[in-house]
């Protein structure tokens, strides 16, 4: 008994070495595969299973496939979202690649106001202005800091600065700049805050 202990322990002792020499390795391949699907257009990708407009050309039997294959819960397949997850997946059958394709599709108005701090319909004009009809392509200049938006992104960027008046914002890249936008969002900290209230109820 005294030696099978042993034995377990020499094991658990190899299996924490192990995890230490290969886990950084896993995680800068998983964090370069990420930059690389983030580098994707899935927005003007060809599909196999959408059309130009993100709706569904795919067989009954094609979609039950991938429920079963990739084991979605069916009852809890109830919005567009939810489909388009099972679709991707059948597209890809990656769940990384799948993920990113459709955070991109799905982006929505709402979504780059809170970047922006401002409200859909202001966001809708600076797009209409732009000749832009996908909300992740006016994300894709702002990211950038495009010439086309780069009034938006100084706008925004003196709104921060007066806000809080943190004077790293100065200086912020136009990524880093629309994550602090988002994080310090009014709305989007109350959404949260209810957002963990309400889970707390529920638990």
């Amino acid at each position: 008994m005294k030696s099978l202990k042993m034995l377990f322990i020499l094991f658990l002792t190899y299996c924490a070495t192990f995890a230490q020499k290969t886990s950084p390795e896993m995680l800068q391949k998983q964090d370069r595969k990420i930059d690389s699907l983030r580098k994707i257009d899935f927005i003007g990708y060809k599909y196999k299973y959408l059309d130009k407009d993100f709706k569904f050309k795919i067989s009954e039997k094609e979609y039950q496939q991938s429920i079963k294959k990739n084991k979605f819960y069916p009852e809890k397949i109830v919005q567009y979202r939810d489909s388009l997850g099972v679709v991707l997946m059948a597209e890809f059958k990656d769940w990384d690649t799948a993920r990113i394709a459709e955070l991109k599709i799905t982006y929505t108005w709402e979504r780059v106001g809170y970047h922006l701090w401002k409200n859909k319909e202001e966001v809708k004009e600076i797009a209409q202005r732009l000749n832009i009809n996908h909300p992740y392509r006016l994300q894709e200049l702002l990211l950038r800091n495009d010439p086309k938006v780069s009034d938006e992104i100084e706008n925004l960027r003196t709104k921060l600065f007066l806000k809080s008046g943190k004077e790293e914002l100065k200086t912020m890249s136009s990524d880093k700049l629309l994550l602090f936008a988002f994080s310090n969002n009014p709305e989007v900290m109350e959404l949260r805050k209810n957002a963990h209230l309400k889970a707390k109820k529920n638990n």
